[in-house]
C-alpha cells in the first residue's frame, strides 16, 4: 500500500514538473526577443537627422549649438514640439526582428514612402525606410539602410518632413500687461494708445478690441519663411501697417504687416516683419534671414488704415427700431 501511494505521488509530481515545463517554454515561445531599433549613442546626443516623406526634405542640424532648420534658411528648430518628441519615440522604439523577404510583401509595405537618417555627434549613423504598420498593430514596418528584408518595430511616431512645420513658429511672447504702448502706423498717420500701469486701461478708456489685440499679437506666431529680396514681397511692403509695442521696462517691438499683391493663387501670402529695439536681441537675427508668412487670420486682425482702427475701435450699434 505504501509503494502504491508512492507511486502515485511519484506520478502526481512528474506530470505537475511536466505541466511547467510545458508552460515556461510556451511562455519562451511567446515572448519575442527584442533589442533597440537605434544605438543609444546616438540617440543620446545626436547631431544631425534628416527626413524624407512626400516628396519633401527637412534637414535639422546643429549649427553652433543650436538646432536649425537647413531647408527654411537655417531658422530655430521647434524643439519642444517636433524634435523633442520625435528623439523620444526613436528612444522606446524597438526591432522586433524579421518582418519578411518577400519582394511582394515588400512593396505593399510602402516602405519607400519615409526615410529617416540620423547622425550622432560621434559619427555613428542610423538610416531606416519606415512603412506602413504592420498587421498586428504593433507599429511601422521598417527597412534599415543596407538591408533586404524589413523588420517589425513598435515605433507609432508621426514622420512629417515638410521644412514649414519644423521651424520653431513662435518669434516673441510676451505677457500682454508688459505692454506700456501701442502704436498704430498707417500711411494716413499714426494713432498712440498709453497706459500708466500694467492694471490700467489704454487711455484710460474701457476698450475690448484693444485688449484682446495686444492679447493676440502677445505671441506672434508664423507658418512659414521664404528667401530676402523677392520682388513681389517688397512690393507688398509698400503698403503695409505697422504695430508698435513699447513695453515697461524699456524695450520695444515693433512688426509690419504686408498682404501679397497680384498673387499668383487665389489665396494670396500674408508677411510680417519683427524687430526688436535692443540690435543684440535675438528676433532681429532671426530676422535678417528670411520673410516670415502669417496665417489669414491673424492678418484679418491688423487694421489697414486710420478709419479700419477707428471702426474696430467703435462698440458695435444696436439696431433699434
Amino acid at each position: 500500500m505504501r509503494n502504491k501511494t508512492l507511486l502515485v505521488g511519484t506520478l502526481v509530481l512528474g506530470l505537475i514538473t511536466l505541466v511547467v515545463l510545458n508552460f515556461n517554454k510556451s511562455s519562451d515561445e511567446v515572448k519575442p526577443v527584442t533589442k533597440p531599433l537605434i544605438d543609444n549613442e546616438i540617440l543620446n546626443r545626436p547631431a544631425r537627422l534628416v527626413i524624407k516623406s512626400g516628396g519633401k526634405t527637412s534637414t535639422i542640424e546643429q549649427l553652433h549649438g543650436l538646432w536649425v532648420v537647413k531647408e527654411r534658411f537655417d531658422l530655430p528648430a521647434d524643439i519642444e514640439n517636433r524634435l523633442l518628441p520625435l528623439i523620444a519615440s526613436l528612444q522606446k522604439t524597438e526591432n522586433f526582428g524579421l518582418l519578411t523577404s518577400n519582394p511582394k510583401r515588400l512593396e505593399k509595405l510602402n516602405l519607400s514612402d519615409a526615410l529617416i537618417l540620423i547622425t550622432g555627434e560621434n559619427g555613428k549613423t542610423f538610416a531606416a525606410e519606415i512603412g506602413k504598420p504592420t498587421d498586428d498593430a504593433l507599429g511601422n514596418a521598417m527597412r534599415i539602410q543596407g538591408e533586404t528584408s524589413a523588420i517589425r518595430t513598435n515605433f507609432t511616431g508621426y514622420i512629417e518632413a515638410d521644412p514649414a512645420t519644423w521651424i520653431n513658429p513662435i518669434l516673441y511672447s510676451i505677457k500682454p500687461e508688459e505692454v506700456k504702448s501701442v502704436t498704430f502706423k498707417f500711411a494716413d498717420g499714426k494713432t498712440v494708445f498709453v497706459r500708466s500701469a500694467k492694471d490700467k486701461k489704454f487711455n484710460d478708456q474701457e476698450n475690448p478690441w484693444l485688449e484682446d489685440f495686444v492679447l493676440n499679437l502677445a505671441t506672434l506666431r508664423i507658418t512659414d519663411a521664404q528667401g530676402k529680396g523677392i520682388t513681389t514681397t517688397e512690393l507688398a511692403f509698400k503698403q503695409s501697417s505697422a504695430i508698435i509695442f513699447d513695453l515697461f521696462e524699456g524695450e520695444s517691438i515693433t512688426t509690419t504687416w504686408a498682404k501679397e499683391t497680384n498673387p499668383k493663387s487665389k489665396e494670396p501670402k500674408y508677411f510680417v516683419r519683427v524687430q526688436h529695439s535692443d540690435p543684440k536681441n535675438k528676433i532681429n537675427q532671426v530676422g535678417q534671414k528670411a520673410e516670415f508668412l502669417c496665417p489669414s487670420w491673424l492678418m484679418e486682425q491688423i487694421p489697414t488704415s486710420t478709419a479700419d482702427l477707428n471702426k474696430r475701435l467703435s462698440p458695435p450699434t444696436e439696431n433699434t427700431k
